[in-house]
């Protein structure tokens, strides 16, 4: 049985939305989408990170609560479960 696919967003989505810097999560999750490209160089593999997964590293290295970063970025019409892409590969 086949999953369905997930929901994907472009990484621009993410630019204008500012926690504790101007576009500090639209940097991260490009430089999440840059890191696994360069671990994945050479394989089948294509790791990606959800809003929520990006929401959970930004939380942990800010010391803030996820549950108010994930709600910050629904509040931007972001739904937690999308994977985000280059705004290409959407």
């Amino acid at each position: 049985m086949q999953l369905p696919e997930r929901e994907k967003i472009g990484i621009t989505a993410l630019k204008g939305i500012n926690i504790l810097f101007d576009d500090d999560i639209y940097e991260l999750a490009y430089w999440l989408l840059k890191m696994n490209d360069a671990k994945n160089r050479g394989t089948n593999t294509r790791s990606r990170h959800t809003v929520y997964g990006v929401a959970g590293i930004y939380a942990v290295e800010a010391r803030l609560g996820r549950d108010d970063i994930v709600r910050l970025l629904e509040s931007h019409g972001l739904p937690p479960g999308a994977i985000i892409e280059y705004d290409d590969d959407v």
